[in-house]
This record gives C-alpha cells, structure tokens and sequence, in this order.
C-alpha cells in the first residue's frame, strides 16, 4: 500500500490486517486518524489503536467511510 493510497481512508473505520514484529498475522478494525512517516518505522497509519506500518498491511478494507462534511 502507498501513502497516496493510504490517505483515502483518512477519517475512515477500516478492518486492516498486518504481519507484526514476529511475523505473525494481526487484524482489527481501527478508525485511520492520519497517515505520515514515523522517524525508525518510515511512511505508517496513524491509528486509534496506534502506528501500523504500510510495508507490513496484507489486507486493508473499508468499514465505514468518513462522513461527508455539510
């Protein structure tokens, strides 16, 4: 996933899965607050659950988008 990809889920509910330090598999759904580059991890989504680095998603899909402003 690019970062460019990345920001159109910014204010989104997404179910996303990821390898983690371990190479394990771990999933969730988390609301993507922003999407930036983190000094030691590079460019990452900045969850409500914390960073998840873009190299390491596996699966990314759209839960709720973000609600349109009136």
């Amino acid at each position: 996933m690019t970062i460019q990809e990345a920001k159109e889920f910014v204010g989104s509910q997404v179910k996303v899965s990821w390898t983690g330090r371990k190479g394990d598999e771990q999933s969730d759904t988390v609301h993507v607050i922003s999407v930036g580059f983190v000094p030691l991890y590079g460019p990452c989504l900045i969850t409500d659950i914390g960073e998840i680095r873009l190299d390491r998603v596996v699966e990314f899909r759209c839960v709720a988008p973000r609600e349109k402003a009136s």
